[in-house]
C-alpha cells in the first residue's frame, strides 16, 4: 500500500510540474462546460423572423396574421408583395417561414368553399423548421375551428353547441420529463458528459503513453518494488486511483455547481448521478490505458483517443435512438463507455429514477472497465517482458563483440 501511495504522490508531482496537464485536467473541463452551456442557455427558440404575403387584406386575413404574430416562437418581420421576395429572404437566411394568404380568401370562406393557406418553411435549420411546422399545424387547426364555429352559429347553433360540435374529439396530452421542451435541459448535459469522456480517456492515454515514450515507466516500477507483474499492477492501480479522484472532483463540480448555475435540475439526486459517473470514469480511464498499451507511441495513442471520442456523442443514442441504428453499430457502441453511461444517467437525471433502474448500466460500465484494465495490464506486461529480453540479448551481443575485439 505504501508503494502505491508513493506512485500516487509521484503522479501528482508530475501533473503539478506540467502546465499542459493542469490546464487539460483541471481548467479545461470547467471552461468547456461553461462555454457549451452558454450556447443553449435560452432553452428554446423564440421570435424567429417570418414573412407574410397578404393578397386578400380582409378581416379574416388580418386575424390570421395576428394569430401567427401572437406565437412566442415567431415574429412577423417582413410584409411582402410576392413569392419572389420570399425566395430572396430564404436565400439570404433572413426568414424561417413565409405565409401566403390568397386573394378572395374571406369571400370564399363565407361561401363555404374549402380554402388553403400555403405556408413555406425554411427547414435548412432542422430544429427551427421542426418547431415552426408544429406551430403552423396548431395555428391553422385553431383558425379552421374558429371558422367552423362561426358558420355553425349562423345556422342557429348556440355557442356551446357549436363548440362541442367543433371539438367532438379533444386532444389531451401530457409531456413528461421535459414538459417545456427545453433544449438546454435536453442537449447540454449530454454535451458536457461527452467532453468529460474525451478528457478521461485522454488522461488514461497520457499517464501511460508519456511514461513509455520517456522511458520513465522503469522508475515507477522501481518505486512500486516487487516482481514485474506485481510492480506493474501497482503502477496501474495507482494511476487509475489518482485520475478517478480527479474525475470525482469534476463530477461534483458539474452536478452541484454547474448544473444549478445553468438551472438544470437533476431529478433524482446528484449523489446517485455521481455514483454512476465513477463507474463511467473507471471505464474511460481503463479504455485510455488500453489504447496506450496497444499503440506504440504517444502520438498513435492520441490518434486512437480522438478516433474513439470524436463520433461518440453522435453514436451514443442520446440524440438519435441507438435502436434505430444498424445492428453492427449498436454492438460496437456497447464497447464505448459513453453509450451505456448516458442511458443510465438519463434515468437518474431526467426521469427521476434511482440506482435500481440505472444499476444494469453501472454493472455494464464496471465490466467494460475491468476488461479494458485487465487487457491493458496484460499487453503492457508482455511488452515489458519482450523489451527486457531484447535488452538482455543486445547486452549479450555487446559482450561477445568486446571479447572478440580483445582476442
Amino acid at each position: 500500500m505504501k508503494n502505491i501511495l508513493r506512485i500516487i504522490v509521484r503522479e501528482i508531482r508530475f501533473i503539478a510540474a506540467s502546465k499542459l496537464y493542469i490546464l487539460a485536467l483541471l481548467a479545461f473541463p470547467i471552461i468547456d462546460c461553461l462555454f457549451l452551456g452558454g450556447i443553449y442557455i435560452s432553452g428554446s427558440l423564440t421570435e424567429l423572423p417570418i414573412a407574410v404575403i397578404d393578397q386578400d387584406n380582409s378581416k379574416i386575413s388580418r386575424n390570421i396574421v395576428r394569430y401567427f404574430d401572437a406565437s412566442p416562437d415567431m415574429e412577423i418581420k417582413y410584409r411582402l408583395s410576392n413569392v419572389s421576395e420570399l425566395e430572396d429572404l430564404f436565400a439570404r437566411q433572413k426568414a424561417f417561414l413565409g405565409i401566403y394568404i390568397p386573394k378572395d380568401l374571406q369571400k370564399n370562406i363565407k361561401r363555404q368553399k374549402p380554402q388553403k393557406i400555403p405556408v413555406y418553411i425554411n427547414s435548412s435549420n432542422y430544429i427551427a423548421g421542426n418547431l415552426l411546422d408544429s406551430d403552423v399545424s396548431t395555428i391553422i387547426a385553431v383558425i379552421g375551428a374558429g371558422v367552423k364555429h362561426t358558420a355553425l352559429m349562423k345556422r342557429g347553433f348556440s355557442s356551446k353547441q357549436a363548440m362541442e360540435t367543433v371539438l367532438i374529439v379533444k386532444n389531451e396530452s401530457e409531456k413528461l420529463f421535459n414538459p417545456a421542451l427545453d433544449y438546454n435541459l435536453y442537449l447540454t448535459p449530454g454535451l458536457w458528459l461527452s467532453v468529460i469522456q474525451q478528457l478521461l480517456i485522454l488522461a488514461g492515454v497520457l499517464t501511460l503513453a508519456t511514461e513509455y515514450d520517456f522511458k520513465r515507466l522503469r522508475t515507477a516500477l522501481k518505486i512500486a518494488r516487487g516482481s514485474l507483474p506485481a510492480a506493474l499492477i501497482k503502477v496501474f492501480a495507482a494511476k487509475t486511483v489518482i485520475y478517478m479522484c480527479a474525475a470525482y472532483i469534476h463530477f461534483e463540480i458539474l452536478y452541484r455547481i454547474i448544473f444549478p448555475l445553468f438551472k438544470i435540475p437533476i431529478a433524482y439526486s446528484a449523489s446517485a448521478a455521481a455514483a454512476l459517473s465513477m463507474c463511467f470514469a473507471f471505464a474511460c480511464i481503463s479504455c485510455g490505458l488500453l489504447l496506450a498499451s496497444v499503440l506504440k507511441t504517444r502520438l498513435d495513442a492520441l490518434k486512437g483517443c480522438l478516433l474513439i471520442s470524436a463520433p461518440a456523442f453522435l453514436l451514443s443514442g442520446y440524440t438519435w435512438p441507438l435502436e434505430q441504428m444498424p445492428v453492427l453499430l449498436q454492438k460496437i457502441m456497447q464497447l464505448i463507455p459513453l453509450a451505456p453511461f448516458l442511458k443510465g444517467f438519463t434515468k437518474i437525471y431526467n426521469q427521476d429514477l434511482g440506482i435500481t433502474f440505472s444499476g444494469e448500466f453501472a454493472a455494464h460500465l464496471l465490466v467494460l472497465g475491468s476488461a479494458y484494465f485487465a487487457a491493458a495490464y496484460l499487453i503492457m506486461l508482455l511488452r515489458m517482458r519482450r523489451q527486457k529480453k531484447i535488452s538482455i540479448f543486445k547486452r549479450g551481443g555487446e559482450i561477445k563483440n568486446f571479447q572478440s575485439v580483445r582476442s
